[in-house]
């Protein structure tokens, strides 16, 4: 039994079987082609992620450029598995 959601979408990579995963955390697997769905359906989540910092340093410029960056990455992810058909939330 696999325990951590890595091991299980490298497991389906390696041709293991499928795996039960979060478009999020399988999308680059997805939009190279190493990994297709299945199936079309879909359980669609509320979104689960969030960005964290202590308080005291969420001001500072490198937390802010870290979180743009982020977010930008994550944007253009959804836009490549949107190209693909994949249903993102």
């Amino acid at each position: 039994m696999l325990n951590r959601a890595s091991m299980v979408i490298d497991a389906a990579v390696d041709g293991q079987g499928i795996a039960l995963a979060r478009t999020t955390l399988a999308a680059w697997d997805l939009i190279c082609g190493r990994l297709v769905r299945p199936f079309k359906d879909a359980s669609r989540l509320s979104r689960t992620y969030w960005i964290v910092c202590p308080k005291a340093t969420s001001d500072l410029p490198k937390i802010k450029l870290f979180q743009d960056w982020l977010l930008a990455e994550a944007a253009h992810d959804h836009r490549h598995l949107q190209k693909l058909g994949t249903k993102v939330a």
